[in-house]
C-alpha cells in the first residue's frame, strides 16, 4: 500500500512539472520580442555625428620661471650722506632720471677750484702763445704753458666726474623695487639702493628634453598660464636656444618671451609652459566612433540607410576627437552608438538627425 502511494505522488509531480513547462512554453511565444535598438523593419537604430575639420596641436609641456628682460642691483659709485631719495618702490623710472643724491657740497667746491685752475692755465697759455708768435718766448716755455692747461683740465673733468657720480641715475627705463636708504645714511659702494628691473618684456627661463632639439627653433609659439591669473593664457615666442645640453639632466635650456605693456608679469613667477612643435588642420571623429581590429582601424558611415565601413588611418588625439586620414571629407556622418550590432551593409536607422540634416 506505502508503495502504491510513492508511484501515485511521482506521476502527478511529472504531471505537474509537464503542464508548467507547456505553459512557460506557451507564455513565451505569445510575448513579443523587445525592441531593444532595432525598429520593426529590422533596421539597428544608431546614432551619428559628422566629420569636421580640427586643428590638432603637438606641444611639449614644461616648468619656467619668469625674470626681467634686463634687471639690475644699484648701487652707488661714491661714498657719502644721503640728501635725497627721488624714488618710491614699484615706480616706473626712465634712463637717466635721478634715484639718489648724495651730498655734493664737496664735489662742487672742488670742481670751482680746477675750473679756476683751468682760467689759469688757459690765461697763461695764450699769453705764451702770443709771444711765441711775436718771437719773444722760447719754444719750450710755450710747451710747459700748454701741459699746464692739459693738466688742469683733466682735473676739472675728473671734478666733474666726482660730481656726477654723487647723483645715482637710472641705467635703463624700468620697474625700481624695495629700498631700504633713509636720509641722512652714510652709504658707500657696497650699500644696495635698490633694484630695477625692465618688465616691458618678460622672459621664462624652462627646459626640455634634449630627443627635441632638432625640432627646436627660435620664434616658435609658446602658451603659459600662471597660478597667479587662473584662465588667462599667455602667449610668447621663442627668443634664446641654448648651445649645451645639460649632461646631468639631458636637457636643453630655452627663454621665451612675453609682452608684458600692462605689467601684469613679475620677475620670479611659476609659468606653466606649453611649447607649440606643430600645429595643422586634419579630419576628425569622436573616438567612440572609431573601432580597432588588430593593426586595422575603421568607422562606420551612413549612405541610404545603410552602414558602410571605411579604413582609416589614425593621428593625434586632442579633446575626445581623433585625427583620421582616409575616404572621409568634412560632414560625413559616421556612427557612434550600437557599433558592436552593425557591420558593413547592415541596414541602420538614424535617431539623431533628420533626413535634412543627413544631406551634406
Amino acid at each position: 500500500m506505502k508503495t502504491l502511494r510513492i508511484l501515485v505522488a511521482a506521476v502527478l509531480l511529472s504531471v505537474a512539472a509537464f503542464g508548467g513547462f507547456e505553459f512557460s512554453s506557451q507564455m513565451l511565444a505569445a510575448t513579443p520580442p523587445a525592441s531593444g535598438n532595432r525598429s520593426r523593419g529590422g533596421e539597428v537604430m544608431v546614432e551619428v555625428e559628422r566629420v569636421q575639420s580640427q586643428t590638432f596641436t603637438e606641444a611639449i609641456e614644461a616648468i619656467g620661471t619668469t625674470m626681467a628682460r634686463q634687471s639690475v642691483t644699484l648701487r652707488p659709485v661714491a661714498s657719502g650722506r644721503v640728501t635725497e631719495i627721488a624714488f618710491s618702490a614699484g615706480d616706473r623710472v626712465e634712463a637717466g632720471q635721478p634715484l639718489v643724491r648724495l651730498n655734493d657740497a664737496a664735489a662742487h667746491a672742488t670742481l670751482a677750484s680746477a675750473e679756476a685752475t683751468v682760467a689759469e692755465a688757459q690765461a697763461a697759455f695764450d699769453r705764451q702763445t702770443r709771444l711765441e708768435q711775436l718771437g719773444s718766448a722760447a719754444e719750450a716755455t710755450l710747451q710747459s704753458a700748454r701741459a699746464a692747461l692739459l693738466r688742469a683740465e683733466a682735473q676739472r673733468d675728473l671734478a666733474v666726474t666726482n660730481l656726477t657720480d654723487r647723483t645715482l641715475e637710472a641705467p635703463f627705463a624700468g620697474v625700481v623695487g624695495l629700498s631700504d636708504l633713509a636720509l641722512g645714511e652714510l652709504i658707500d659702494s657696497s650699500t644696495i639702493v635698490t633694484t630695477l628691473d625692465d618688465l616691458s618684456v618678460v622672459l621664462v627661463g624652462f627646459s626640455v628634453p634634449e630627443r627635441y632639439l632638432a625640432r627646436l627653433a627660435r620664434g616658435q609659439s609658446v602658451q603659459m598660464v600662471s597660478p597667479a591669473y587662473p584662465g588667462d593664457t599667455f602667449v610668447g615666442t621663442i627668443r634664446d636656444i641654448d648651445t649645451r645640453v645639460d649632461q646631468a639632466t639631458r636637457s636643453i635650456a630655452l627663454r621665451a618671451e612675453i609682452p608684458n605693456e600692462d605689467g601684469r608679469l613679475a620677475a620670479g613667477m611659476f609659468m606653466r609652459v606649453s611649447l607649440v612643435l606643430d600645429q595643422h588642420d586634419a579630419p576628425a571623429v569622436p573616438e567612440r566612433a572609431l573601432t580597432v581590429s588588430g593593426a586595422e582601424s575603421y568607422v562606420h558611415i551612413v549612405e541610404n540607410g545603410v552602414a558602410r565601413r571605411i579604413d582609416v588611418t589614425t593621428g593625434a588625439q586632442q579633446d575626445g576627437l581623433i585625427e583620421v586620414s582616409g575616404a572621409l571629407t568634412d560632414g560625413t556622418p559616421v556612427i557612434v552608438t550600437n557599433l558592436h550590432r552593425i557591420s558593413d551593409g547592415s541596414e541602420v536607422g538614424i535617431v539623431n538627425l533628420t533626413q535634412a540634416e543627413l544631406r551634406p
